[in-house]
């Protein structure tokens, strides 16, 4: 299986500990995001700009976003991923935490959904 992978990745040293990491790998009928560290603060907002240069709407292939390593999440990751959820990325996590938290996105973007507020990803 040929597969191109590009880290466009961010370790960056707060204290000397990695705060975020972004490889991508694309395959020919799925992207791949693996996502290692961090998901707070201005690194979250990377993540937002990073995925909005790399995923296009007119790609058809599945999507899978990997949280298995990634270590805290603030408001501003959950609002990122609340984003790449609303465009049909499915979500692949390990603990117990980070499951429960996408569930809980999961339900306020139905629930937005649902009652026609828009998903704040500027896509009405």
């Amino acid at each position: 299986m040929d597969a191109a992978s590009d880290m466009v990745g961010f370790w960056r040293p707060v204290g000397g500990a990695v705060v975020l990491k972004i490889t991508i790998t694309d395959l020919p009928d799925e992207q791949r995001w693996s996502l290692q560290g961090q998901l707070v603060g201005q690194w979250a907002a990377e993540l937002k700009s990073t995925w909005r240069k790399e995923r296009h709407a007119s790609d058809t292939r599945r999507c899978i976003v990997e949280l298995i390593e990634v270590t805290s999440i603030d408001r501003q990751g959950e609002a990122v991923l609340t984003e790449i959820m609303s465009q049909g990325a499915e979500f692949v996590a390990s603990d117990v935490y980070t499951k429960h938290l996408l569930r809980n996105l999961r339900s306020e973007l139905k629930r937005s959904h649902l009652k026609g507020k828009p998903d704040g990803s500027g896509n009405h």
